[in-house]
């Protein structure tokens, strides 16, 4: 796992200059809302950076991806394969 960016440098990389282009809520329960609180505290984040971070690393994680999908995925056609090109992961 490389070292993680901040949301501008990220940005950046991504040609989005200083914006995030999506946002959306999610709604947790009180235990990991505290976890999250602590944890984003202890680096010197916002709940909101660390939760970003956190879904970066699960969804380029091909073990993270695989073990959702062994878990949860209903559908076949729709389990998705990821893919590393380049350091990157696609699927």
């Amino acid at each position: 796992m490389g070292i993680l960016n901040s949301c501008s440098e990220a940005a950046k990389k991504r040609n989005l200059g200083n914006k995030r282009c999506v946002r959306f809520s999610v709604s947790v329960n009180n235990e990991y809302d505290r976890k999250l609180s602590r944890l984003s505290t202890s680096c010197g984040m916002s709940k909101s950076e660390m939760s970003d971070q956190l879904l970066r690393i699960a969804l380029d994680s091909p073990n993270v991806i695989a073990w959702l999908q062994e878990r949860y995925n209903k559908v076949e056609e729709y389990k998705v394969r990821p893919t590393l090109i380049n350091n990157k992961l696609y699927y």
